[in-house]
């Protein structure tokens, strides 16, 4: 059985690389669309891996909150609550983007304090 940081890492990883080799980003050189469910998607797992509750569920819009497995329920910033995800302007997918970077910043940040292993640079 793996010790708990390399586990941290593997799940860390799966939830960086995962959504490149689905949507064909390793397999083309073009630019692959990126709209704003997919980021949407990405700042819950980033949330709910955060908040200790497991994977993603859904979004709620009236409570402005991911839903994850466990029992929590990270709120999400209101710039992001009040955008139009079919029409995913670039403010809100700008939002989003924000959000994804400050999320994977907070992940990389528990990693580094809790794992030995993992990279301090």
């Amino acid at each position: 059985m793996l010790p708990i940081c390399k586990m941290q890492l593997v799940v860390f990883a799966v939830v960086l690389i995962l959504p490149a080799l689905l949507s064909g980003g390793f397999l083309s050189a073009t630019e692959t669309h990126y709209d704003c469910m997919d980021l949407l998607g990405d700042c819950g797992d980033l949330s709910c891996l955060l908040a200790g509750s497991g994977d993603l569920d859904t979004y709620d819009p009236d409570s402005c909150t991911f839903v994850c497995s466990g029992s929590e329920r990270p709120k999400v910033p209101r710039t992001v609550c009040t955008g139009d995800f079919r029409t995913c302007p670039s403010s809100l997918s700008e939002a989003l983007r924000n959000l994804k970077d400050k999320l994977e910043s907070a992940v990389n940040g528990v990693l580094k304090a809790k794992c030995p292993s993992f990279p301090k640079k």
